[in-house]
């Protein structure tokens, strides 16, 4: 009787190996098939592996099997059959099959930091706009270094001085008063005998008014 012995099944050799097989003939380094065709290396070395999906979409793939085929000198139309039959029996609910993924799958994720970066930069123009605006209408600041409030004092005049924003105008008791590069003022007000009330005002061009009031008693 004769023994049975078991045949391997040759397995049809892929179109990736049939590149790698011929690059290997020749002695070839991929990157320098690369800097020749003026193909990136990652896109030879995918279809080297089959890795169809890491290619760009559409007809760029199919053309640079092409181009590295014929570089190769392989025959150009059963490289085009293999690379069909390889690309198109590919399927979702194969898990050993090759996706090639949707062109729109693709820009999902730049769409998003697009967005984010768009959606970034109007949160922040806002933001300062709104420290701009606030610090627009806020009063400006005003320090009253002479004279202090409940004051007593014998004189008929008093000087007053004090320092405030240098954009800002000053008024006591309604008269203007100009201040220097460095905000600071000063005033000389007459006063009459008894209680006087003496009210300084700061207010920058669109800002609310900042208001001191100091009461000084002439005996």
């Amino acid at each position: 009787m004769t023994a049975f012995i078991p045949k391997k099944i040759r397995q049809e050799e892929g179109l990736g190996e049939k590149l790698q097989q011929a690059r290997r003939q020749k002695n070839l380094k991929i990157e320098n098939i690369a800097q020749q065709l003026g193909i990136k290396t990652e896109y030879l070395i995918a279809l080297e592996e089959e890795r169809f999906d890491k290619l760009p979409a559409g007809l760029y793939g199919k053309n640079f099997i092409k181009k590295y085929a014929s570089f190769l000198g392989l025959d150009n139309e059963e490289i085009s059959q293999d690379w069909q039959r390889q690309t198109s029996t590919d399927s979702p609910n194969d898990p050993f099959s090759r996706k090639i993924l949707a062109k729109n799958n693709f820009l999902v994720f730049p769409k998003i930091i697009r967005n984010l970066l768009v959606v970034g930069a109007i949160a922040v123009c806002l933001l300062y706009l709104g420290f701009y605006f606030k610090r627009i209408i806020l009063p400006p600041e005003l320090i009253i270094l002479y004279p202090a409030d409940n004051l007593s004092l014998n004189a008929t005049s008093l000087e007053i001085s004090g320092q405030t924003e240098k954009e800002a105008e000053v008024t006591i008791n309604g008269e203007l008063v100009l201040n220097n590069q460095d905000g600071l003022f000063s005033q000389t007000v007459n006063l009459k005998k008894g209680l006087n009330s003496i009210t300084i005002k700061a207010k920058k061009k669109y800002s609310r008014e900042e208001t001191v009031i100091r009461q000084i008693l002439v005996e």
